[in-house]
């Protein structure tokens, strides 16, 4: 009985124990959610608007100097219709991007990691 008695106050120490403690504060580097949205996005130039509307997975559009190759479509979490493009710049590396249409009108999208805050597409 006295083992039991010690066995329950043991328990019960440590669950009230486990209630008083408070976990680490951690702060993100980078804030997941901006207030004040912006769309200043950079527009596909003109003479690539209707090829990305028409030509399929594979094909090669070509624009101030960089080759784009159109990748695979599909619809964004916004709901917006996106192609992925592998860009290629006069003798520069590739590149991998993603355009996606807004209106009729298809933007450039940063990658996460290289854009700010300030360019990121949140709202429409």
């Amino acid at each position: 009985m006295n083992n039991a008695i010690r066995l329950l106050v043991i328990s019960l120490a440590i669950t009230l124990s486990g209630c008083a403690y408070s976990p680490k504060q951690v702060e993100a580097s980078r804030p997941l959610v901006e207030q004040a949205a912006s769309t200043d996005l950079q527009a596909m130039t003109a003479t690539l608007q209707q090829p990305l509307n028409t030509l399929p997975m594979g094909a090669a559009i070509s624009a101030n100097g960089t080759t784009f190759t159109l990748g695979q479509r599909y619809v964004s979490a916004l709901g917006l219709e996106c192609v992925e493009l592998l860009q290629k710049r006069n003798y520069s590396q590739s590149q991998q991007g993603v355009t996606c249409k807004s209106g009729e009108t298809w933007y450039l999208i940063p990658q996460l990691g290289q854009a700010t805050t300030s360019n990121l597409l949140a709202a429409y």
